[in-house]
Formats: C-alpha cells, sequence, structure tokens
C-alpha cells in the first residue's frame, strides 16, 4: 500500500510539473505526433513511423532507414535560456555509427550544434555540444547491458549545462557563453545533416515521453520524474519472518518475464508478485520483449522477530541535503524494529527544535517552515515502542550542505 501511494504521488508530481512548467510534452500515448498541452506545434515524421508498445501505452518506433522526426524551429530561441530536455529511447543495436538526435546546420563545423550519437564498437554514446571550435564540449558513456530503455536529460542553468543518461550525471559542462542553437538547424532525431558525412545510420527503435521544461530541474526532481521502464519499483527492504511483500515493476512491454528464485514467489512470470522469503534473498528479473531483454535485482532482507535488539535503532552520521539526489533526507533506516512511534525529535547546537513529527515514514530535508537550515551538528530523540517496551534513543548527527 505504502508502495501505491508513493506512485500515486509521483504521477502527480510528474503531472503537475508538466502542465505548469513545459513549453511543451510528447508522450506518443494516442498515437499522434501533437503536444500533449495543444500548445506547442505537432512533430513532422519522415515516412510513416508505426505507433507501438511504450511507457504508459505507446511511443514512436523508427525504422533506421527512411523514417525519422523533426520539431518545430521555435524549439530553437527556447533553448538559449535555462531549460531541460528529457526524452527516453529505445534502440535497437545495427553496426557502426547511429545518429539519435541533433540539431545542427550542415556538418563542416561545430557552431551552434548539439547532437547525441551511439559507436557499436565501443558501446557508447557521445554526446556534443558547442558554440564554436573554442566553446565545444562532449561526453561518452558506455550503455548499460541490463537496460532496454534509456533515458536522456539535459538541463542547462545560466552557462551550466548538466548531462544525464539513466538518471546518472555524466558530467557539468560550464560554458564560455550561452550556446544559441543554430536557427537554420531543426532539433531532429535520426536526421542529423552530418549522417551522409559520417556514413550514420538513422536511428532504430523507439522514442519516447520528450518533454522540455521551461527551468533547469534540480538532480532530485529528475529522479522523481523517472518511469522506471523495465525496472523494479519496490526498493530494498526488511521484512519479518513469515510476511510478505510485493515486487513490482514500472513501465514495460515486455511479453516474458521472468522471476527468479521462483520458490518464495506466487507468480513468477508476472510484473507484480508477491515474495514470501524466509531468509534475506536477492531477486532478479528479466524482461524479454522479443528485441531486447532487460534485468534488475532487489534485496528482501528477513529479520527474526524475536531476535530483535530494540536498542538498535539505525540513523546516519551525517546527511548531505545539497539536491544531488543522494542521502537527501534524514531519518529512521529500521523501521521494522518499532511497533509504534511517539515523537522523532530534531534539535540544533543550541537546543531549539527545528523538527519533530509522529510519524514511522516521515524523514527531515534538512529545512525549517520551508528555509534550509546550515551546516554543523544537531540532535535526536526518538520515542517509541518496541516488543510492549518503551525506548528512548538520542544521538548527535551531522548536516553537510
Amino acid at each position: 500500500m505504502k508502495k501505491i501511494l508513493l506512485l500515486l504521488l509521483h504521477i502527480l508530481f510528474c503531472v503537475g510539473l508538466s502542465a505548469q512548467e513545459a513549453y511543451f510534452e510528447y508522450t506518443f500515448d494516442d498515437c499522434s505526433f501533437e503536444d500533449t498541452f495543444q500548445r506547442f506545434p505537432g512533430i513532422t515524421p519522415g515516412g510513416v513511423p508505426k505507433c507501438v508498445c511504450g511507457l504508459g501505452t505507446n511511443s514512436i518506433e523508427l525504422d533506421g532507414d527512411k523514417q525519422f522526426l523533426t520539431f518545430s524551429s521555435q524549439v530553437n530561441p527556447l533553448m538559449d535560456v535555462d531549460f531541460t530536455l528529457d526524452m527516453y529511447f529505445f534502440m535497437e543495436i545495427q553496426d557502426g555509427e547511429t545518429d539519435i538526435f541533433s540539431i545542427r546546420n550542415g556538418c563542416g563545423g561545430l557552431d551552434s550544434m548539439m547532437a547525441l550519437r551511439y559507436f557499436s564498437n565501443t558501446n557508447e554514446i557521445l554526446f556534443e555540444i558547442g558554440s564554436n571550435v573554442n566553446n565545444y564540449f562532449s561526453v561518452r558513456k558506455k550503455l548499460s547491458s541490463e537496460l532496454c530503455w534509456h533515458r536522456f536529460t539535459l538541463a542547462k542553468f545560466g552557462l551550466l549545462y548538466f548531462v544525464y543518461l539513466d538518471n546518472d550525471l555524466l558530467t557539468r559542462i560550464i560554458s564560455n557563453e550561452s550556446i544559441n542553437f543554430s536557427r537554420l538547424g531543426k532539433f531532429s532525431i535520426g536526421n542529423s545533416p552530418c549522417n551522409n558525412t559520417n556514413q550514420a545510420k538513422r536511428f532504430k527503435g523507439s522514442i519516447d515521453e520528450v518533454v522540455l521544461y521551461k527551468r533547469a530541474l534540480s538532480d532530485r526532481e529528475i529522479i522523481q520524474m523517472y518511469k522506471y521502464p523495465d525496472r523494479i519499483i519496490t526498493n530494498n527492504t526488511t521484512i519479518f519472518k513469515g510476511e510478505s511483500i510485493l515486487l513490482e515493476i514500472g513501465e514495460s512491454c515486455a511479453n516474458s518475464i521472468f522471476w527468479s528464485p521462483a520458490a518464495t514467489l506466487d507468480n513468477p512470470d508476472e510484473l507484480s508478485t508477491l515474495a514470501t522469503p524466509q531468509q534475506t534473498t536477492n531477486y532478479k528479473v528479466s524482461l524479454d520483449n522479443g528485441k531486447c531483454i532487460s534485468s534488475d535485482t532487489v534485496t528482501i532482507y528477513v529479520a527474526d522477530k524475536d531476535k530483535l535488539d530494540c536498542n538498535r535503532l539505525l540513523l546516519p552520521k551525517a546527511f548531505t541535503p545539497n539536491n544531488d539526489g543522494l542521502n537527501e533526507r534524514f531519518g529512521i533506516s529500521n523501521l521494522f524494529l518499532i511497533d509504534e512511534l511517539e515523537y522523532f525529535e530534531i534539535y540544533d547546537r543550541w537546543g531549539a527544535k527545528v523538527w519533530e513529527t509522529k510519524l514511522m515514514n516521515e524523514t527531515w530535508d534538512g529545512s525549517i517552515n520551508g528555509q534550509p537550515l546550515n551546516s554543523g551538528m544537531y540532535l535526536y530523540k526518538i520515542k517509541y515502542t518496541c516488543k510492549s517496551e518503551e525506548k528512548l534513543n538520542v544521538n548527535n548527527f551531522t548536516m553537510l550542505r
């Protein structure tokens, strides 16, 4: 139930953010090339791309030959100011070089351009961006063999450009000047003017969820909006021996699913399966859609309630709420130890209370009344019941920004 509520909040967050802060959003769910909000010109397809299963409902499939997508020239000036470009792609591997997307006018230079390409000989993507030869940047990254769907995100904040692949920050670019993309070259998928020069192939596979936001999204926002294509949504967690937990997969077009080990699962060939492990177990799922096989894992820790040490409440000694998506919140790790929480309080070094809750799942983000607090030493007090005994846990920790 907790996971379902989290997923619902995730969906509401994404819908709200998209509607309020996006220039355009192309989901292809209705098999059209129109902006979801009906505010931006539609995409112009080259050839007759297919509408196939995708994230949410449908995606657009390109054949790698005569099919491509071209966006309105109105896109280019929107990227002169802060923005976030976000998209998902499912690529069928072709020998040699593959053109994923680009904005450039011709192939004779590095002026006012960006491009994303794939090289099969090294299994790497190459992202390039620049305003001229003296202000040109590139980054390479191998594609994970465990993923079929990949996510590319580019965020601009002033002269900083943040490049992400599959939610991981690949590089932070510090540009000498704002990179204003050529008004003569349109943003296109699989239709770079360099394809003939480089003997590159057009993109072959599916494109989905192409969104341009009006500002630079934070690391945390980017992660919160992830659609988990063919990925396990259920987090590594702890249950008591004899209990069960639902293992769930995000968006998927797989026609063959296999969870293992299957002995402690009720439906090992379904997207969602109930696990009842008798000991700590690492579950793996493989998903085959006929063109690619993806895999993911989750660990379910099993605790024996009779052997619990009620005094071993686990909290980190430090956390870093700096919007990098890691160690952002401070809270209790082993909640399974608590039968009932009376209070969880946090104080600054002068003894002033800065946060409190009576809800077990709540965590602290390092702020008070929405205002971030300074780095330093803090103290927590937690009063709880474990095995019908009242316990008080008091200790200090450090916040680092």
